[in-house]
């Protein structure tokens, strides 16, 4: 039976990820009392004491057609709670506020934040990039979902299973690389931009709160910023190539690319030393930099 709610998580084919997946539920059992459980694939694992951190450790079966970040798309088939907030290995969670976002989001089927585009780059990084006009154009639809794939909150409803049912089919289908583009590894597809278009395709548009008013903050652009796991202040400057310096605040950080890397190193060395686990071995990880010039997540809200 399901369990009524609680955060998800993928770790797949390298040990690394679990370290970062580790890292995460130490982050959020140190703010909350919801479960967390981890995906992963046979072959890895947890010792004890990081066994003891989740909730589930659910070993998925194999699936040769979705690699990489698209096996968010598995999600809904994997999840053992009736209510799934998933959350990328690499983000720590600062702050008991996240309760404010379980409440909000409670009822809709599948949740995500971001904005509407209709035009100009989406879903842009220093892999690649998507032109939302064509998007639009080619498959009909008023609008993208442009969001950060790093969280997405969704419920045990026939409604969220077509969403992603429907992303399972546009990447299997003939418009693969039309909505989206080769990324990190051999055969894996960059998975935003087929949520994106599946999202805007069932009506379904994003949350688009203040920047000041965030679940998840990213750090691509990032110039300044407060991170502070006893106050719970997440605080980023963030400034695009050529573009303003804006201000976001949120409760949940997403280390896109690990970056920047030595305070990410360092929360997680704190999180570790206080549960009594050992220390990850910096040398065995290269961050990848995501901030294309076009990066249109750094936008101004009205």
């Amino acid at each position: 039976m399901d369990g009524p709610e609680g955060y998800l998580a993928i770790a797949f084919d390298d040990r690394r990820y679990l370290d970062l997946a580790v890292n995460l539920a130490l982050s959020v059992r140190r703010c909350e009392a919801r479960p967390i459980s981890v995906i992963v694939n046979a072959g890895i694992d947890l010792p004890p004491s990081e066994r003891a951190l989740f909730d589930q450790v659910i070993v998925a079966p194999p699936e040769d057609t979705l690699r990489g970040a698209m096996n968010k798309a598995r999600l809904y088939d994997l999840t053992p709670y009736a209510r799934t907030m998933y959350v990328d290995s690499d983000c720590i969670l600062f702050s008991p506020r996240i309760e404010h976002f379980w409440h909000k989001y409670r009822g809709h089927a599948v949740a995500v934040e971001g904005h509407r585009q209709t035009g100009g780059p989406v879903f842009a990084c220093s892999l690649g990039a998507k032109d939302a006009a064509n998007l639009c154009a080619q498959l009909h639809l008023p609008y993208i979902t442009v969001f950060n794939a790093g969280v997405i909150y969704f419920e045990r409803t026939d409604a969220a299973l077509a969403v992603f049912d429907k992303v399972k089919h546009l990447h299997a289908g003939p418009l693969r690389d039309v909505i989206s583009y080769q990324y990190k590894h051999k055969g894996e597809y960059a998975d935003e931009p087929f949520f994106g278009v599946a999202l805007a395709s069932f009506g379904v548009p994003p949350f688009e709160p203040a920047l000041t008013a965030r679940l998840q903050v990213t750090t691509p652009n990032v110039v300044d910023g407060v991170m502070d796991l006893d106050t719970g202040d997440l605080r980023l400057v963030k400034q695009p190539p050529g573009g303003t310096a804006q201000l976001w605040a949120g409760v949940l950080c997403h280390f896109c690319g690990l970056a920047p890397m030595k305070t990410y190193f360092d929360l997680a060395d704190r999180l570790r030393t206080e549960a009594g686990l050992p220390l990850m071995d910096r040398a065995l990880f290269q961050p990848v930099l995501l901030t294309a010039t076009h990066h249109t997540e750094a936008m101004t809200h009205p």
